[in-house]
């Protein structure tokens, strides 16, 4: 049986993936992100390496995106493996964001960026596709 797409999941999985990424590199762990990528704040201005970046919301808008990608990918595979509780979606979710943190740690020892980035970034992906997971996992549409 084919399973159906709950697109009001979909939308509440996308909106907690921004909230999730909205705390957690700018209220939880800004700091760290930003010194492990070399970024600085000066007023209203941010550089990395002491040369100026240009802000835009073109990183916002390619993101927005990803997470919609990535809760439709995360609902066909719930379906494909019969996930159908939140429990079932958490662990499959967590096992993507297990995958995706291994990634992480993988290029940032290749970058020789600092194990703090990589704890940052990896621990946001665990969570991340965790909670993606049990959304779509629990909010079936009958």
């Amino acid at each position: 049986m084919e399973r159906k797409t709950n697109w009001l999941a979909i939308a509440a999985a996308v909106v907690v993936s921004m909230i999730i990424g909205f705390l957690w590199y700018g209220l939880l762990f800004q700091n760290q992100w930003m010194a492990g990528n070399g970024f600085t704040m000066e007023g209203e201005k941010m550089f990395k390496d002491g040369v100026e970046i240009p802000m835009s919301s073109t990183p916002m808008i390619f993101n927005t995106i990803a997470m919609v990608v990535y809760a439709l990918i995360m609902n066909w595979l719930l379906g494909r493996i019969g996930a159908n509780t939140w429990m079932d979606g958490a662990k499959f979710g967590g096992a993507i964001g297990l995958l995706m943190a291994v990634g992480v740690y993988i290029g940032n020892v290749f970058a020789q960026n600092p194990m703090s980035l990589t704890m940052v970034d990896g621990s946001y992906s665990l969570v991340l596709f965790t909670l993606i997971g049990a959304i779509l996992g629990g909010w079936q549409k009958k």
